[in-house]
């Protein structure tokens, strides 16, 4: 590794991340604004095996998960994904990388930008450019600010999601203790394609996409060699159970035809459940919404940051202020969000970032097949079945999601 990825010294990041705030960070990224939208269309798509998909979505985001921990193990380094592959298949492949895995981030925080605004104009009547950019202004400078402050923020917000997400659970424990909707969802209740599953399952998987982003935290975590593989599978677990839980509820939902139609689908969920408004909960998620403009900033800005430190792109991203944040690459990346959320047809672009997702995910586990490869014995070697696992399910997604893009399906 080169040495400038080392952090020592007072011109590096700070450690002062531990594993609580790292799950919670990992959580706030992957339980984002995504499952408030989402489920709705899993359900459209598998019904009642929502569940399933959910489940199946999981397993295959679990085995990218385990490459990630494995490698985050070896290579500690705010560079993440772009540093595996460079290791393993050298610099020429880490660039690319490195630029997929900060573009998935900038595009999906203008995205959010953009579900943002919708929310804010129920609740005040403010011109869309003036929210993006007044919303943008304000996490940059949040992020600047500091990695404890940003990220604690990111964990407060993060409980607020992780909050409405039991309200919701708890108002539909009556669904959950049926028992029927299990037997529907996993027995032989319910007769569906496979093929409709595994649309369902590629739908759902993008619901899982956000964990990687805890190794660009790594030049900022105290002992990461120790923590990062723990807080990785931890934010995993963490997601997949109130994904399945919620999936359970969906499909068990008085009128599952007006949850998939339904553009915000728990604040449907919940009229259905309890028969009470749901105002409150758009209000919520509305807050929720803006962490995952935080978190998606600190890791991409991280990114840059890394890939400034191993010569991978310009020099000046590896500038550090006086707070110890890459200020430069956090306001390059303030500036792109805003350009793409005020100018570009953001569903287009945030269509293919998912292709890209996939693709960084196939190079990442080429990335841990290629260096278990190279060692004689050690544990890397010993595991890298993970690697080719991880290659086979990510590559024939991704391919799936080419070929969809195409119209070819």
């Amino acid at each position: 590794m080169n040495p400038k990825a080392d952090n020592g010294g007072e011109h590096g990041l700070k450690r002062v991340l531990g594993l609580p705030l790292l799950i919670l960070y990992g959580v706030g990224v992957t339980v984002g604004a995504g499952i408030f939208v989402l489920i709705g269309s899993v359900v459209g798509v598998a019904g009642p095996r929502a569940p399933l998909a959910f489940l199946f979505a999981a397993a295959i985001a679990g085995v990218t998960a385990a490459s990630y921990a494995i490698l985050s193990r070896g290579f500690p380094a705010a560079a993440g994904a772009s540093l595996y592959v460079k290791a393993a298949l050298g610099r020429g492949a880490g660039f690319p990388v490195g630029i997929g895995v900060a573009l998935v981030g900038i595009v999906s925080s203008a995205t959010i930008m953009l579900g943002f605004t919708g929310y804010l104009a129920e609740l005040l009547a403010v011109p869309q450019p003036l929210a993006i950019v007044g919303g943008l202004v304000l996490t940059g400078l949040l992020v600047q600010r500091g990695v404890s402050e940003s990220v604690g923020a990111a964990a407060a917000l993060t409980v607020v999601e992780i909050g409405i997400l039991l309200v919701v659970i708890a108002a539909g424990a009556p669904v959950l203790a049926t028992g029927e909707v299990w037997w529907v969802a996993f027995g032989t209740g319910s007769a569906l394609p496979v093929t409709a599953i595994v649309s369902a399952a590629v739908l759902a998987f993008f619901a899982f996409i956000g964990f990687e982003d805890i190794v660009n935290m790594a030049e900022e975590t105290v002992d990461p060699a120790r923590v990062m593989g723990r807080a990785i599978i931890g934010t995993l677990a963490i997601s997949t159970a109130l994904y399945l839980l919620l999936a359970l509820i969906a499909a068990g939902a008085p009128d599952p035809a007006a949850l998939a139609a339904s553009g915000a689908p728990l604040a449907t969920m919940w009229q259905q459940l309890t028969g009470q408004s749901s105002a409150w909960l758009s209000t919520l998620a509305l807050i929720a919404v803006v962490n995952g403009v935080i978190v998606q900033t600190i890791m991409a800005s991280r990114l840059l940051y890394g890939m400034a430190r191993e010569e991978m792109m310009p020099a000046p991203l590896a500038r550090v202020g006086r707070r110890r944040t890459p200020y430069v690459a956090i306001w390059l990346i303030v500036v792109l969000i805003a350009i793409l959320a005020l100018t570009l047809p953001i569903e287009t672009l945030a269509r293919a970032t998912t292709t890209v997702t996939l693709l960084v995910f196939a190079a990442v586990n080429l990335a841990l097949l290629v260096l278990g490869s190279r060692e004689k014995e050690g544990p890397l070697r010993r595991r890298r079945w993970i690697g080719a696992l991880g290659l086979v399910l990510t590559a024939g997604l991704a391919i799936r999601e080419i070929f969809s893009l195409l119209g070819v399906i």
